[in-house]
């Protein structure tokens, strides 16, 4: 059933275009976090600052686009209209080798079979209305 998720489009307001750059990485098919250029710390989600050194200095880098199942919940009420069909699904939090955290769903497995610390790599899937959305499957053993 994770497979067959709709894809309601991400919508980041005007006042947040770190989102939208976020975002437009995705869309290209590249999972992307901002890094501080001082001290080296990724961090997700996209702010001004560093909360390491408090630098205001940062660059976007590509991620590996892999880390390990750190928790997840299963939703078994749907959050939007989109969804109203396809519960229940499960929404993970993966431990990137970037060591930051990142919310996103799983596709490729039933969230019965989940294990903490379970390998996973990043897959998008194309939005309706154009983009990408992350998700996460289990790496190829």
């Amino acid at each position: 059933m994770s497979d067959n998720l709709p894809n309601p489009a991400p919508a980041p307001t005007s006042q947040h275009y770190l989102d939208q750059q976020f975002w437009d990485h995705c869309a290209q098919g590249v999972l992307a976090f901002q890094c501080c250029l001082e001290c080296g710390t990724w961090r997700h989600v996209p702010r001004y600052m560093c909360a390491h050194c408090g630098s205001p200095a940062w660059g976007w880098r590509e991620s590996s686009g892999r880390g390990t199942v750190y928790s997840w919940t299963v939703c078994h009420m749907p959050m939007s209209p989109e969804f109203e069909t396809v519960f229940p699904y499960a929404v993970l939090v993966v431990e990137m080798e970037e060591e930051l955290r990142m919310a996103a769903g799983l596709t490729g497995l039933d969230y019965r079979e989940l294990e903490l610390g379970m390998p996973m790599e990043v897959e998008f899937k194309p939005l309706r209305s154009g983009g990408k959305l992350p998700f996460f499957r289990p790496v190829a053993r």
